[in-house]
């Protein structure tokens, strides 16, 4: 990041990749100043408008706390593609089922990471039910496998956190694979906070 941030000084040229890069190491330290000073530098190059950029950019400014400059910056991006509607909607916490919707009508499909960001954010605002729907929704509508973590989102993140230790149990039950190590720790947790569930249960 040091070399590149040197070239900029130097007035050399990046591209979109490089660019895109130094945007990313700066949300992965939530280095705000020095993204938007790339920010500005995107802007002289006249690469702003490159989707690359642009969802590097948004994910930079939502890892940074500016969801305010993300969604701004979001909506007059030109061009917008699976990568800058995931930035988006990991960044906008509570009211990522909204933008998801958004999504759909522009008929953007989703793909595992989306439908993590929007399990994790029915969860919570409590919305068990549409947690659900969004859960039936990967296969039958978008034709998408839940993976391991689409689980340990239902288990831990939506039913855990809503108290509903008998739904938590019916779920696993009825889950198409075996339960990942992770799930069984996280029912364990929920368990010893509820005190609701027996040992033999447990077992």
């Amino acid at each position: 990041m040091d070399l590149v941030w040197l070239m900029m000084q130097r007035g050399q040229r990046l591209d979109c990749l490089t660019f895109a890069t130094v945007l990313s190491a700066c949300a992965t330290v939530a280095a705000l100043e020095r993204g938007m000073e790339v920010h500005a530098c995107a802007i002289r190059a006249c690469l702003e408008s490159d989707v690359v950029i642009g969802s590097a950019l948004v994910d930079m400014y939502s890892k940074c706390g500016r969801i305010d400059y993300a969604l701004r910056f979001f909506n007059l991006m030109p061009v917008r593609n699976l990568c800058s509607w995931n930035s988006m909607t990991s960044g906008y916490g509570d009211n990522a089922s909204r933008l998801f919707t958004r999504m759909e009508l522009s008929a953007q499909l989703p793909d595992h990471i989306t439908l993590v960001v929007v399990l994790s954010a029915c969860s919570h605002i409590g919305l068990v039910d549409g947690g659900f729907e969004y859960s039936e929704s990967m296969t039958e509508v978008y034709g998408l496998v839940p993976r391991v973590e689409h689980y340990s989102c239902m288990v831990d993140d939506l039913l855990g956190r809503a108290g509903e230790l008998d739904k938590t149990e019916n779920f696993i039950n009825k889950m198409p694979i075996k339960p990942h190590i992770l799930i069984w720790r996280t029912v364990l947790a929920r368990c010893l906070l509820s005190r609701k569930w027996s040992k033999d249960r447990i077992r």
